[in-house]
Order: structure tokens, then C-alpha cells, then sequence
């Protein structure tokens, strides 16, 4: 397989640059929004009013307030409609910016003839962020609203509606409960993780490392950049790792490749992600990349040092 053009711009600076959003229509004209507070999904089945605890969930989040519980409906025709709205919307930001449509069916065959993931330059849906690739300070997106509290980038909110509603379709009832953060909130929940391992006895330098292990430092989160989501289901609604051993957790991992996620920090990989073990956190990369990474067994960042997107 041929390598593709390094990303092109290196990945320097803490954060995204933050503008306005205003929240009185589905979709924002601009890249990023104001603070984002917790909240949740629910897909109702047969019109059933499903009861969700969001102050269990925002404990999770290492909030220092409580909620009150809210459960907001969600059914089919609802959930069609936002798909719709936002693969319209993911369009057209692609005609204004010039992006690649990567959630296609496309098959490209190399020299042998046989079938690799499409080659795109710069291309947005595999962008690593991590400790070592920091978010870029002119990176820009739309940001989608598929609920007032649950936000992504504009171009994968249809994928993630699907995914939803084909797991409610197996009668699987999968809730978002971190989705898009800015700045300012990734920064709260790292630095009270930060507070709470002091609170426990370890120096701050000791905190610190070890918050970075389970929170990923602000500037280094793909919270921020609304392509990551952290999942629970009915049942359970917390963030650990029995997670992965729930009827969601085990429909997310057989079937989040076919919307384009993939289980972004895998046990064993965790050398490579510095990041340990989260079967709750799933990463938008597109269909045909999430399908081969899945097949190959690869975290995001073997898969973009494998077709050249970083070196």
C-alpha cells in the first residue's frame, strides 16, 4: 500500500480555538460551541418514557453538582429526522471546505488488486489526537446538535444516530453520556480528576500522571473535537469497565464498525494509546477505516503510522 501526504500541518498547539454557538437551530454555522454540560440519548421503545439517572452519569464526569434527572425522548421519526439534518448539513460543509466524503462504500484495489481503505489527504476522520498530537489551533468544525446537551461534529451525527437507532432496532438501548466537550469543560473534568487522587494522598505530579491515565489532559481530548462519545446502556450508567460485559458494550464491539467507531483505548493497547482500557469510548473515523482496523486489529494510532498520516 502506497504511504499518503503527512498530515500536513503538525499537530502543535493545546486547544481548539473556541467561537460562539448558538443553539436555537439544529446546526451551528461556525466550528465549536460554549460550555457543554452532561446529558444523555434516550431512544424510547413502543413510546415508553425511559427513566435515566443523569446524576449517576455526571459522577462519572467528576462534577461537583447535581442534576436533576431528565429523560428526553427520542423516537424513530425523531431519530430519522436528525440523521437526515445531518448528513445534509455534513454535506454541505464539505462543498464550502473542500472535504472529503469518506462514510461512501467506496472500494479501492492497490497494484496486487486487492482492497485497501480509501486515501484521502488531510483527512478529517482519522485526524490523531493524543498526549503526543495535540489539537491543532486552526482546527475548525461544525458542530451538530442532536439533543440541546449532546453535540458532535456535524459530519458524523448521522452515523451516530444510526448506530443508536439500529442498536434500539436489536433492542439495545445505548445512551451518550460524554459527547463533545470544549475547552473549558475537558479542563474542569481533568483538573478535579487531578484534585480528587491528591485528595487521596498523591503529590501533585503524581496526580497528574495518573489522572492522564483515565482523563485525557485539555488540548489532548477528541471530546473536543466531537468525533469521541462515551457510551452506557440500560442498566448500567457507569463509565468502568463492566461496561464491556453489558448488552450494549458487547453490541458497540460487534457492530460500531459498519457505522464507522471504533473502541478507541482496546485492553492490551494500552502502551500505545496511554490510555487504559475504556469499552465505553468509541471514536468516528469512517466506515471503510473502522471496518479494516477492526479486521487488523489496530488502534488509530498503528492505523495512521500504517498508511502515512503520521510518521
Amino acid at each position: 500500500m502506497k504511504k499518503k501526504k503527512n498530515f500536513g500541518r503538525k499537530i502543535i498547539a493545546l486547544a481548539l480555538t473556541m467561537l460562539a454557538f448558538v443553539s436555537t437551530a439544529s446546526f451551528s454555522g461556525a466550528a465549536t460551541a460554549t460550555v457543554v454540560s452532561n446529558d444523555v440519548v434516550i431512544v424510547n421503545d413502543d413510546g415508553k418514557k425511559i427513566a435515566v439517572p443523569r446524576t449517576d452519569i455526571i459522577k462519572t464526569e467528576e462534577s461537583d453538582s447535581d442534576v436533576e434527572e431528565e429523560a428526553i425522548e427520542m423516537g424513530d421519526e425523531k431519530l430519522d429526522q436528525i440523521a437526515e439534518d445531518s448528513r445534509k448539513a455534513a454535506e454541505d460543509f464539505n462543498k464550502r471546505n473542500g472535504s472529503a466524503d469518506v462514510t461512501s462504500d467506496m472500494l479501492i484495489e492497490d497494484e496486487n488488486g486487492d482492497p485497501v481503505s480509501p486515501s484521502f489527504d488531510d483527512d478529517w476522520s482519522l485526524i490523531l489526537v493524543n498526549k503526543d498530537h495535540l489539537i491543532p489551533d486552526d482546527y475548525t468544525f461544525e458542530l451538530a446538535s442532536i439533543t440541546d446537551q449532546v453535540k458532535s461534529d456535524v459530519r458524523c451525527a448521522g452515523a451516530l444516530v444510526d448506530m443508536i437507532k439500529a442498536a434500539k432496532d436489536d433492542h439495545v438501548y445505548l445512551y451518550v453520556a460524554s459527547p463533545y466537550r470544549d475547552l473549558k469543560r475537558q479542563t474542569y473534568v481533568f483538573e478535579r480528576k487531578v484534585e480528587s487522587l491528591m485528595e487521596e494522598g498523591y503529590d501533585e505530579e503524581e496526580a497528574y500522571k495518573l489522572a492522564a491515565e483515565t482523563v485525557a489532559p485539555p488540548g489532548t481530548s477528541e471530546h473536543q473535537i466531537g468525533l469521541a462519545f462515551d457510551f452506557v446502556c440500560d442498566g448500567h450508567w457507569k463509565l468502568d469497565e463492566a461496561f464491556a460485559y453489558t448488552e450494549g458494550g458487547q453490541w458497540l464491539k460487534e457492530n460500531a464498525p459498519e457505522y464507522g467507531f471504533i473502541l478507541r483505548y482496546p485492553e492490551g493497547k494500552e502502551d500505545i494509546t496511554m490510555i487504559e482500557f475504556e469499552p465505553w469510548h468509541y471514536r468516528y473515523v469512517g466506515r471503510d477505516a473502522a471496518l479494516e482496523m477492526d479486521r487488523l486489529g489496530l488502534t488509530l494510532e498503528e492505523y495512521d503510522e500504517m498508511i502515512g498520516l503520521v510518521e
